[in-house]
């Protein structure tokens, strides 16, 4: 049976991440040093993902046509000029949903590629203003180092 609280009661805050930091490790073999190494918070991944240099390749390679999604999947791939698409690397493929997200590029128009041998659609990602922008503010930086 469900206990009702008092009205204006509440709760006692919990901790982020459901691990209360002052709360010593069970199992732990030395529960002083697990104490004590428990205030570290872990660290966010922020920005495109991958390196610094592959995001004005992905930039460039959108801006040539070479990089589209799967229609029903929304796989990124790399488009060859043959008409034959294949899956693109995973770090290429963070930077280009991470670019999606962001609004900086879109799908485009729409096409029939081979991946491997079946005959898949798929759509062209293309820029927009806000991504030939930042287009521009990355391949300006590229020459200053």
């Amino acid at each position: 049976m469900a206990r009702i609280r008092a009205r204006g009661a509440t709760r006692a805050p919990r901790p982020r991440g459901g691990i209360d930091p002052g709360q010593a490790d069970l199992f732990a073999d030395d529960w002083k040093r697990s104490a004590a190494t428990s205030g570290q918070k872990p660290v966010a991944v922020a920005g495109f993902g991958g390196t610094p240099d592959l995001v004005p390749q992905v930039l460039a390679d959108i801006t040539a046509g070479l990089v589209g999604q799967l229609d029903p999947s929304g796989r990124v791939v790399v488009l060859d000029g043959d008409g034959h698409c294949r899956h693109a690397d995973d770090d290429v493929a963070t930077v280009v949903e991470s670019l999606i997200k962001q609004r900086y590029a879109a799908q485009g128009e729409f096409t029939t590629q081979l991946h491997g041998v079946i005959r898949k659609n798929a759509y062209v990602l293309a820029l927009t203003n806000s991504g030939h922008a930042m287009r521009a503010r990355w391949s300006n930086l590229r020459g200053a180092g």
